[in-house]
This record gives structure tokens, sequence and C-alpha cells, in this order.
């Protein structure tokens, strides 16, 4: 067991979200997105995420919702 958020998790649910997780990264334009993400030293925005990868904005929501979804980003 671990615990997260103050409350216990079992290893399977833990292995479960780190799956899923990965399993996010697996589609090159999100990961492109997580890599730019995470190379900022402060917050950026849909746009500014969008624009730094070169694809459309409607996408890149898309994309940022399910890393944030899977706890990737915040």
């Amino acid at each position: 067991m671990s615990v997260r958020n103050g409350h216990y998790v079992d290893d399977a649910d833990s292995l479960e979200r780190a799956a899923a997780g990965i399993g996010a990264l697996a589609d090159p334009v999100r990961y492109q997105l997580y890599q730019f993400v995470c190379a900022q030293a402060g917050p950026v925005s849909r746009d500014q995420a969008a624009d730094a990868v070169e694809i459309p904005h409607h996408q890149a929501k898309f994309h940022l919702d399910r890393l944030t979804a899977e706890g990737l980003l915040e």
C-alpha cells in the first residue's frame, strides 16, 4: 500500500494509474506537449503550448486535458 493525498491506495491501483500515464505519453503529439510544458520555468497557456509544437489550439486542448486527467500535468 501507498499513501496518496492522505488516503491509502493499494499497489494495484498505483500500478494501473502509472500505466495509464505511460499510455497517455505514447501519442507523439501528446509527448511533445508534455516535454514542452515540463521544460518551462512557469505555467504556460494552451495557446502557448499549441504554438510551440505547431498544432491547432483545439488539438492542444484535447491532449493537454488528457495529460491533466492522467495526473501528468496540473
